[in-house]
């Protein structure tokens, strides 16, 4: 099962957790896995059925805009990060 790491302000509503073992074969599948453990975490990820435009998605060190979007296959090894851009100055 692939892990998902969260970032630091999504962790509350992820059981304060920083990473959790979904099950999914694609992005997709283990974003909606996570979703399902932790109800309303969905809505902080997606607009529509997009990522929010603040959010970049990797599996591994490579973003999912490389490896398909969120039809991009993952394992059981693999980490999936979700990184929130930084913003300021």
């Amino acid at each position: 099962m692939p892990t998902i790491l969260i970032p630091s302000a999504l962790r509350p509503l992820a059981g304060n957790r920083s990473e959790v073992r979904v099950a999914g074969s694609t992005v997709r599948g283990a974003l909606a896995a996570l979703d399902g453990a932790y109800p309303g975490l969905a809505a902080k990820l997606f607009d529509g059925h997009a990522i929010k435009p603040y959010l970049r998605i990797f599996v591994g060190a490579d973003d999912i805009t490389d490896l398909g979007g969120l039809d991009a296959p993952v394992s059981g090894d693999d980490e999936i990060s979700i990184i929130p851009a930084i913003a300021g100055g």
